[in-house]
């Protein structure tokens, strides 16, 4: 069987010898001194120099076919890819959003689930978002927003202080603190007097 490289070796190899050949003809008949030798030796070289034409049209027509091919093939791996980071954000997102909103509710949820598109996001472009655990991935961004761990078996709807939690007081405290202070910058109101 015919490779790949075998057949661009071969056509490099008869395009070379098609040009010497085709020297060589273009010589002889330069050098004849009779006029129907010239011209014999004439079509000789306009068919050789065809033949060269063609085979170097054809080898360039299979290397930029075999460029395509690889293009294409980057280009499903990369769609191949972006879908399993779209899933895999779908299932980080839905597990997270449900802790959301069991610990908060109206506009704390919903600044939440702001914060949690943006982390997302960004984390989906670091090279080994797919091969990290998801339930990793879920209590990282637990921490991020402030949230229970579920690795740690926290949440559930309790408070920090009900008997029984598992979240320790100082990071209750630090919950607090985290909800009280406002997650993205805000603008000082310019005074209008």
């Amino acid at each position: 069987m015919v490779t790949e490289v075998d057949l661009q070796a071969g056509l490099s190899r008869l395009f070379h010898l098609g040009m010497e050949l085709a020297e060589r003809i273009q010589q002889d008949a330069m050098e004849a001194e009779q006029p129907e030798t010239r011209a014999k030796l004439a079509t000789a070289f306009h068919r050789i120099s065809r033949s060269v034409r063609q085979t170097a049209a054809l080898k360039l027509r299979l290397e930029r076919e075999a460029k395509r091919a690889v293009r294409e093939d980057q280009a499903a791996v990369r769609a191949d890819r972006e879908r399993q980071v779209d899933l895999r954000k779908t299932r980080i997102k839905a597990r997270v959003e449900q802790l959301i909103w069991t610990e908060y509710e109206g506009e704390d949820a919903d600044r939440r689930e702001s914060i949690l598109e943006d982390l997302l996001d960004a984390d989906a472009l670091e090279d080994d978002f797919l091969d990290q655990d998801l339930d990793t991935q879920v209590a990282r961004l637990c921490l991020d927003l402030n949230l229970p761990s579920p690795l740690a078996g926290e949440g559930g709807g309790r408070s920090p202080t009900d008997e029984g939690s598992m979240i320790p007081s100082t990071a209750a405290q630090d919950r607090d603190a985290f909800d009280a202070a406002p997650l993205l910058p805000q603008r000082e109101k310019e005074d209008p007097g």
